[in-house]
């Protein structure tokens, strides 16, 4: 049932994935301009995703190409036709290939008309251990007595006049030299051609080999003996571990399936998969996926899942790492990593790190990203370049910030941070520190005035007494025109009046309503009224419960067993910088 729903899931992530449309029109120009960084542009300016490997794509390599309103196909082929480097669409995205585009001619087996002469075969004709022996029985029965010393140009003239001969007598199976020009046809295993005193060999290298299916029990302990780290089989079952070349289909293994090539389908182990390069499908396993290049699929395991780079679901009960590229989803346990261009749904029971584009991070303790398209959720820190979406949490970081960041501290850089001195009925001097994006933003208060006591001092003077207050707020601003703009703000303030601390409730919560008018390009002037609650439960020698000389006529006033409400219109005024 697992297995099916596994299949299904992958069906449905394939399906959902947005193909390329290599018919859109494009225009770009480059001049001696990174490879990596003309990916990184046409992917960014047409949505396209690469999927390649950086060892073997020449990324660092200089490229010059320029094509206006043109299909994306024909400007893919203009980019890569000078380079090392065959595309191909597959699902939402682009797969490069290192490839040969020239390859060397290619020597087969095919043998040529007998009505054709060759006189320099390159393969050994299969009787050539009888010709020569024949040779040297006849030479060593009919060889001169030499009476005198020849001379070098008899030897030369000798020599020559008997490899004539031999090759006329001699017909060999000739060959066919062929060249390829196609960048999808494989290029043949290279032939390396030796030489002896007494024969010619020819050494092929050993090309893997498709079979139906293989059994074993261990590696080279199997159906496939010793060559099956060359063999890629359509159906593998490894009893306890097994190493093959490649798989077509399926791959079921007790403990371990190694593969040296590619998978193209389904590898299931009770312990783990571990592939060498490229995986086409599922890879399901109780404790850990490997897949050393590129992953296009489903990676599902107990504990961790690897990857180089992927278009892939990968789930795991401890964490996920993609190396490289990745666009997808991630879920873990613990945390997800991925690498330097992602475009990642990443989700974690700790942490998520994205060393470049993230989709969506949510985890409790930390989200970190180059760049969010949607959002980053965290109960603790989210930090990211720029977020062109929401931040959700305790703390939240950013360069620049084309949404909103929620949050007890929202620090951006590039975003609406102000300071401002004002002053108002209650506290005659205030200072505010404003950070975050105009969307939302906090606000730290420090207020203060001071008051003539009622006791005097010794030489009858009255003494002055400091109230003072510390607050927190939220805010949001929207622009009224191109030099104004209004505010609106909820802080609340703990005073403390007459003494450096209140232990009483004695708590004054303000509703501000600002207008703004920028005067250059760092400083603006401000004012607007502002709605006042003070809830205390002081009690005042002179006033009462309740009492406080921060409040003038109220509108509102209402005393219960232990505290009093008092509400009143305000004013506040300042500068802004």
């Amino acid at each position: 049932m697992r297995l099916f729903s596994s299949i299904l899931l992958f069906c449905c992530f394939i399906a959902s994935l947005p193909g390329q449309n290599l018919a859109r029109k494009v225009s770009f120009s480059y001049n001696r301009i990174p490879l990596k960084r003309v990916l990184d542009d046409v992917s960014a300016d047409f949505d396209v995703y690469f999927v390649y490997s950086p060892e073997y794509i020449p990324i660092t390599q200089p490229v010059s190409v320029s094509v206006s309103n043109v299909a994306l196909s024909e400007a893919l082929d203009k980019l890569f036709d000078p380079l090392p480097i065959a595309y191909k669409p597959i699902g939402g995205q682009i797969v490069l290939r290192p490839v040969e585009k020239n390859p060397p001619p290619r020597i087969t087996n095919k043998t040529i008309p007998k009505e054709i002469d060759q006189q320099s075969p390159l393969y050994a004709d299969p009787r050539m251990e009888e010709i020569i022996a024949e040779r040297k029985k006849r030479w060593a029965g009919s060889s001169p007595t030499i009476s005198g010393r020849p001379t070098p140009q008899q030897l030369n003239q000798s020599a020559t006049s008997k490899k004539t001969e031999d090759l006329q007598a001699t017909r060999f199976e000739p060959i066919i030299i062929e060249s390829t020009a196609s960048i999808e046809e494989e290029v043949a295993a290279p032939v390396f051609v030796s030489s002896t005193a007494d024969t010619l060999s020819v050494v092929e290298k050993k090309k893997p080999v498709s079979r139906l299916a293989q059994i074993s029990l261990l590696p080279f302990l199997g159906t496939n003996f010793t060559e099956s780290a060359r063999m890629t089989n359509r159906v593998s079952v490894n009893l306890l571990w097994g190493r093959n070349g490649g798989v077509e289909g399926l791959e079921i293994g007790g403990l371990m399936n190694s593969i040296r090539n590619d998978v193209h389908g389904i590898q299931i182990a009770g312990l783990g998969n571990t592939v060498g390069d490229d995986v086409f499908g599922t890879q399901a396993s109780g404790l850990f996926n490997v897949a050393r290049d590129s992953l296009i699929g489903i990676q599902g395991s107990g504990l961790f899942n690897i990857l180089g780079q992927g278009y892939a679901v990968q789930g795991a009960g401890l964490f996920n790492v993609a190396n490289h590229d990745f666009a997808g989803i991630q879920a873990a346990g613990l945390f997800n990593v991925a690498g330097r261009d992602s475009r990642a749904v990443q989700l974690a029971g700790l942490f998520n790190v994205s060393g470049g584009k993230s989709r969506l991070q949510v985890s409790p303790l930390f989200n970190v990203a180059k760049d969010v398209e949607n959002g980053q959720v965290s109960a603790i820190i989210n930090v990211a370049r720029r977020v062109n979406g929401v931040q959700i949490g305790l703390i939240n970081v950013a360069d620049t910030v084309k949404g909103v960041t929620i949050g007890l501290l929202n620090l951006v850089r590039q975003g609406y941070n102000r300071v401002e001195i004002s002053a108002s009925e209650s506290f005659y001097g205030n200072l505010a520190f404003k950070i975050g994006v105009k969307p939302f933003y906090n606000i730290f208060y420090l207020g203060a005035r001071i008051s003539e006591s009622n006791n005097s001092s010794n030489n009858g003077e009255n003494i002055k007494e400091l109230t003072w207050g510390l607050g927190y707020g939220i805010g949001t601003a929207f622009n009224l025109g191109k030099r104004t703009l209004s505010n609106l703000e909820l802080i609340s303030i703990k005073i403390n009046e007459r003494e450096g601390w209140t232990k009483p409730l004695h708590q004054l919560h303000q509703f501000r309503w600002l207008f703004d008018w920028r005067l250059g390009r760092r400083m603006s002037i401000y004012m607007g009224p502002t709605a006042n609650l003070l809830v205390s439960s002081r009690k005042d020698p002179e006033l009462g419960t309740g009492g406080s000389e921060l409040v003038p006529k109220t509108l509102y006033d209402k005393v219960d067993a232990n505290k009093r409400s008092q509400g009143w219109i305000g004013f506040n005024a300042g500068i802004r910088l």
